[in-house]
């Protein structure tokens, strides 16, 4: 009994998931949209650095996909957050009788997202490279680096759907506390980044540490155990705080 049980759970989780994809395209939209700005922003370089001599001056402009993967975690975390809201949740109960599902699938939906996210934000260099060959005046040279090899791309693959995803599980845990009360959305914003000032001010600066905590950290395994482990938390925080949604409704 357990085991048919199981099955019918995942079938409609299955489900939920292929309703989503299909019903959804606006988040797609969105990423076509805030990548295109991205590209944008990064034509003027993601980093510089220039010498002189006697006669000639050397400037260098590094392009590189690095604020594109910005604007695609802000994506993730907003989308994340836009599904929570009370119009996408009840959507999901033409199909599932309980918040368990729906709540599974969603996270598995935004899992696929933060794939597809990941991998478009990194493709966009090459294209942002070509835009810079094209517009950079004839007098200058454009030199082009790869990733070096396989594994290296599939590693910054798998660190950006990491960071993708811990965001997405931020912005779904802010989503679900906001549903709570919709004075929230003004609220929590305002309360979180007060504490951080004055945790600053206070010489403990949180946002600093989360950073360093995440971002420097050198060794793959452990940055995946790191940004894992967070993401879980966070989205059993925002199960926790789904459930008394539910009572509350």
């Amino acid at each position: 009994m357990m085991s048919l049980i199981e099955v019918q759970t995942s079938e409609i989780v299955k489900k939920q998931i292929g309703y989503k994809w299909k019903s959804y395209t606006g988040v797609f939209t969105s990423l076509v949209v805030i990548q295109l700005l991205g590209l944008l922003f990064s034509l003027n370089g993601s980093g510089s650095m220039g010498s002189g001599r006697t006669g000639y001056d050397v400037n260098i402009t590094y392009y590189t996909a690095d604020i594109v993967v910005g604007f695609t975690i802000f994506w993730g975390f907003l989308t994340a957050f836009l599904l929570t809201t009370k119009a996408y949740r009840e959507d999901d109960f033409a199909f599932v009788t309980n918040r368990k599902t729906s709540t599974l699938s969603t996270i598995a939906f935004l899992f696929v997202l933060c794939v597809i996210g990941a991998l478009t934000a990194l493709l966009s260099s090459f294209a942002l490279k070509l835009f810079a060959y094209f517009i950079l005046p004839g007098d200058e040279m454009l030199l082009t680096q790869g990733v070096g090899n396989g594994s290296a791309w599939f590693l910054g693959m798998l660190a950006t759907i990491l960071i993708l995803f811990l965001f997405s599980s931020l912005g779904y845990l802010a989503g679900m506390i906001v549903q709570l009360n919709k004075m929230l959305v003004i609220i929590l914003p305002v309360v979180v980044i007060g504490l951080m000032i004055l945790l600053y001010r206070g010489g403990f600066p949180v946002q600093v540490y989360f950073f360093e905590f995440f971002f420097e950290e050198s060794n793959a395994w452990l940055f995946t155990l790191k940004t894992l482990a967070a993401t879980t938390i966070f989205y059993a925080l925002a199960v926790l705080v789904s459930n008394r949604l539910e009572v509350k409704q």
